[in-house]
């Protein structure tokens, strides 16, 4: 709760820095058509990946505590991260969505990477399958690794 304390801070900071025009970002995002096609079917992508299948993983594993509180924890950031970019991107601006993403999915695969080294070390995890909570924390962790890079190289361009 600490990283969503300091992150909204961040972005309420930077969202007032944008505001003041203290920052050279544009308000709106500007896509052309093809970027704005790619965000939907990437929306979904997200949805699909992102959300569907770790939340069907919690619920597959609810009587188990260590993927349980795994998977909690990262349902339950990626829940604030979407009720924070509705919110705040209504009241400030909607560009402010590329930073709130990027803060997020930074910190979303610290928490995966630090996921998959407390799976490796805890051997009693045997009674649940570790083998495939660690195959879809690589592919959760891949999957972020690839939105970090389409919010740096597509999205991050259509603001500044």
């Amino acid at each position: 709760m600490s990283f969503v304390t300091l992150a909204t801070l961040l972005i309420l900071l930077i969202g007032w820095l944008f505001k003041n025009q203290v920052l050279p970002v544009k308000t709106v995002i500007d896509y052309s058509v093809w970027e704005t096609n790619f965000i939907q079917f990437w929306i979904w992508v997200a949805i699909g990946v992102g959300l569907l299948l770790p939340g069907i993983a919690f619920l597959v594993w609810l009587r188990y505590p260590e993927p349980r509180k795994i998977l909690g924890f990262y349902l339950l950031v990626l829940l604030v991260q979407i009720i924070t970019e509705q919110v705040l991107s209504s009241i400030l601006f909607p560009s402010l969505l590329v930073i709130i993403g990027t803060i997020y999915t930074i910190y979303r695969i610290w928490q995966l990477w630090q996921s998959q080294q407390v799976v490796n070390k805890n051997t009693q995890l045997n009674t649940f399958s570790p083998k495939v909570l660690n195959s879809l924390l690589h592919l959760l962790l891949l999957f972020w690794s690839v939105n970090l890079a389409v919010l740096l190289v597509l999205c991050f361009p259509a603001i500044v």
